[in-house]
């Protein structure tokens, strides 16, 4: 049994449609009968009153997957501001000034079959020494986990991570009961 677009979407990105997270990221199998194209562009169209939007990163014809990022602009925007986290993007080699070029670049990357750029845990609001401790060392485990691998300040992490799980259960919750993505979404 498949699930729908908009369940999946609330399970996976609840903490994002709360404004607890800055953006959401997670991949998706459309049935052969769905618009890929039209899907997102009509969940587009529901969350942007709420100051959110979706992009589709990576399409796979084939398998009709797509990668999917949920986000808010203002919350990449702040990230983004923070001289930090622009020189980190520098250093792995991006050259773009903001958030909308960082995804155009990453979004290429997709496209060519690289190696996923996991970087992109930066926009998705990933602690920048998480990000990079991550990247220096992807199999060890961390000190703790759940959204990400936390590799700095765990007691936040767990706090945060905890926050999120039961944020998600309630959004799930609520829309099983009926509550509409417009109404879950919050500006």
């Amino acid at each position: 049994m498949r699930i729908p677009f908009e369940t999946e979407l609330v399970r996976q990105c609840a903490p994002t449609l709360a404004g607890l997270k800055a953006s959401s990221l997670f991949r998706f199998v459309f049935p052969p009968t769905a618009d890929p194209f039209r899907l997102v562009a009509s969940v587009s169209r529901i969350l942007e009153s709420k100051h959110l939007d979706i992009a589709l990163l990576q399409y796979d014809v084939i398998k009709r997957s797509g990668l999917l990022f949920v986000y808010r602009p203002k919350a990449l925007e702040s990230i983004m501001d923070q001289p930090e986290n622009l020189e980190f993007f520098r250093r792995r080699g991006y050259s773009g000034s903001g958030w909308e070029d960082i995804l155009t670049e990453m979004s290429l990357l997709l496209a060519t079959r690289a190696s996923f750029p996991h970087e992109i845990g930066i926009l998705l609001g990933y602690p920048l020494e998480d990000v990079e401790g991550y990247l220096v060392a992807p199999r060890e485990k961390g000190l703790c986990s759940g959204c990400w691998k936390a590799y700095s300040h765990p007691a936040r992490a767990r706090r945060f991570f905890e926050k999120c799980r039961k944020c998600t259960r309630i959004y799930c919750q609520c829309y099983a009961n009926g509550t509409a993505l417009s109404q879950l979404a919050v500006a």
